[in-house]
């Protein structure tokens, strides 16, 4: 049976304004039931408050509820020698910090979310297979250590699609990498998620939920850009518009999604991950309610 937990990135909105500390996140999750918390540095800076780990594993512990992945926006891609190492190295720093953590997974990104669209091709992504390979087996290696399993997300505009993240899943030769399978994700580069998900199930350690409402490239809705997910609609690599939406409420079909999960026999970690334009604590709390229940019904 998996864990349903929440991405502490649901309710950042409040953290990034000085309005909770991290612990009083961790807290109000716990209290709406997570049973697991996955952690992000929006809003949480580890590398200058280190103080932070220990104060949200005691938080955490405190609940009754248990830190389990660190998401961590990455990349490897299009940029110098010297930009790479550096990067490699700010990485290295953060799974030293999920090893403090004690989490058993870390979600690394190897393409710009902001990268240029038009730079997104399939020739592209053929060309950059093996710095992505090679990178993650070499983050592999290092989280060895700590037990912990590296993972690549269906996330951004590149590195995205079912196909393409097979193809790295495939390509990586290390026991510890896997798949954070955001269920949502899909649809910015125009894949189907109900398709997606069944190619990709077999890949998840970890999944993240979430819903979209989803508009034609001739429904323009207004108040759009091109990447500005966070309380906006923003497009798909072909044009769509897209905005984040309450788990339930949205138009992707969660009961087929949750019933494909549900039949593969994943029994991993699933994640909240909410960016709606409503109140971030009703929207979690609504979207945790639901996967519950959607769970016990299909």
């Amino acid at each position: 049976m998996p864990k349903f937990g929440v991405s502490i990135y649901s309710v950042s909105r409040k953290i990034m304004a000085g309005e909770w500390t991290a612990m009083q996140g961790i807290k109000w999750l716990a209290e709406q039931g997570a049973e697991v918390i996955e952690l992000v540095p929006f809003g949480i800076d580890f590398i200058k408050e280190p103080e932070l780990i220990q104060q949200c594993l005691d938080t955490a512990a405190a609940c009754g509820v248990k830190i389990d992945n660190f998401s961590l926006n990455a990349n490897f891609l299009q940029i110098t020698e010297e930009q790479y190492a550096a990067e490699v190295a700010r990485v290295k720093t953060y799974i030293d910090i999920s090893g403090k953590l004690g989490v058993s997974t870390l979600r690394v990104d190897c393409a710009g979310f902001r990268r240029p669209i038009e730079t997104n091709t399939t020739a592209n992504f053929i060309r950059e297979l093996p710095v992505i390979v090679r990178t993650y087996e070499d983050l592999c290696d290092y989280a060895i250590k700590y037990d912990i399993t590296i993972l690549l997300e269906n996330h951004g505009f590149h590195v995205n699609g079912s196909e393409r993240t097979a193809f790295v899943f495939e390509a990586v030769k290390r026991r510890n990498f896997g798949g954070q399978l955001d269920c949502g994700n899909f649809i910015c580069v125009d894949d189907v998620p109900e398709a997606a998900i069944k190619m990709n199930i077999g890949y998840a350690t970890t999944i993240h939920m979430k819903d979209f409402y989803i508009r034609p490239e001739s429904r323009n809705p207004g108040d759009a850009s091109q990447f500005d997910c966070s309380n906006s609609w923003f497009r798909s690599r072909f044009g769509n518009y897209l905005r984040g939406s309450i788990l339930g409420q949205g138009d992707l079909d969660i009961p087929a999604i949750v019933r494909t999960i549900k039949q593969s026999g994943f029994d991993g970690n699933i994640f909240i991950e909410y960016e709606g334009m409503e109140d971030c604590l009703y929207g979690t709390k609504v979207s945790l309610d639901n996967l519950r229940r959607i769970w016990a019904e299909v």
